[in-house]
């Protein structure tokens, strides 16, 4: 794209004049998007219908959580399955989160846990 004078000229040599942008800008938000999400009880998550998989995964991270008080990693939970691959655990752990069972904190190890469970860090 050349610049010519104010305008800019497209692969098509056609010329447009860019969009004036005010001092203020002024910010829009969606209140239904500021909504808390509904978290389920152990007993709505069972009801979800899951399917086998999820179900197993899900319970895993379940009974962990009772057992030790933190999550598993994705290598336990495989081996608690009798599985050897990491990547379709590690994707049926994203669908989960996406159907609003599990959670997750990002950069975290171990912090998947099912979203009835509430901790704060303590530092």
């Amino acid at each position: 794209m050349k610049k010519n004078g104010g305008s800019e000229e497209n692969h098509k040599g056609e010329h447009r004049v860019p969009p004036k942008t005010d001092a203020c800008n002024v910010v829009h938000i969606n209140r239904g998007m500021l909504a808390t999400r509904k978290y389920y009880s152990y007993e709505e998550c069972l009801e979800l219908g899951m399917t086998p998989a999820q179900k197993e995964v899900f319970l895993v991270i379940d009974e962990w959580w009772k057992e030790y008080g933190y999550g598993p990693s994705i290598r336990d939970i495989c081996r608690l399955r009798g599985k050897t691959g990491l990547g379709n655990t590690v994707a049926i752990i994203d669908r989960l989160i996406r159907a609003g069972v599990l959670k997750r904190v990002r950069n975290s190890d171990r912090s998947v846990r099912p979203v009835y469970i509430n901790f704060r860090k303590i530092d």
